[in-house]
């Protein structure tokens, strides 16, 4: 077995434990709210999160990539969900900060999925720098 055959056996198999721990976890989370019996927003986002885990390894698994946006989503579903875990005890100031950074993750995802689009605007004729042609009927 090459190197190579071998780290993507490894590969699958670590990708594979992930998607399995991800499962684990929102039965554990939906199996505390059952017990709670009460659902409130921190669950929901917690879901998402595990949501938007089991997506990007989905998306790995089919393209052999992952696109820099999920772990931006991930990351910007995490800060969203510390917000509202920490609530009327965190710091006016780091409220502020985990705003900024929320915001500039969604910036930057915004910025690379419309650079996404440009990259393929010549697939529909559209050359940068040079105006249309007009067609005359």
């Amino acid at each position: 077995m090459t190197p190579t055959r071998a780290i993507r056996h490894v590969e699958r198999l670590v990708l594979l434990l992930v998607g399995t721990f991800t499962v684990a976890a929102v039965g554990l989370e939906i199996y505390k709210v059952y017990e709670r019996q009460d659902i409130v927003i921190a669950d929901i986002l917690l879901l998402f999160l595990y949501t938007e885990v089991l997506s990007m390894v989905a998306v790995y698994m089919e393209s052999r990539r992952v696109p820099v946006t999920y772990p931006l989503l991930i990351a910007n579903t995490a800060l969203a969900r510390l917000i509202v875990l920490q609530g009327k005890e965190m710091d006016p100031q780091n409220v502020l900060f985990e705003a900024v950074a929320i915001l500039v993750l969604a910036v930057s995802i915004v910025v690379l999925r419309l650079g996404d689009g440009l990259r393929f605007l010549h697939l529909f004729g559209h050359r940068p720098g040079r105006r249309p042609r007009r067609r005359d009927d």
